[in-house]
């Protein structure tokens, strides 16, 4: 959504904190589009003041490159959104 959205709506990090004090209910959602989909901020989001600020690159590619990794910490940095930003 960062992309798409041109950083109107900023990622999160993920972070999950113990409560000893309240229960604490979750639910995950995961949205992966389809491997062709390309991913770069939408025409909507994007005008003469404001330009793109990503790179479109490809989700599938994006996606197999992060499962390789298998989510761990790797000898080099796992690729991220912010790799795609234009200076």
């Amino acid at each position: 959504m960062q992309v798409w959205s041109n950083d109107l709506y900023e990622s999160v990090e993920h972070r999950v904190m113990v409560n000893s004090e309240k229960e604490r209910f979750s639910i995950p959602f995961f949205f992966n589009p389809a491997h062709d989909t390309e991913v770069k901020p939408l025409e909507e989001m994007t005008n003469e003041e404001k330009p793109s600020k990503y790179r479109p690159y490809k989700w599938g590619k994006f996606l197999v490159h992060r499962k390789g990794s298998n989510f761990k910490k790797q000898n080099e940095e796992n690729i991220q959104i912010y790799h795609y930003k234009i200076a």
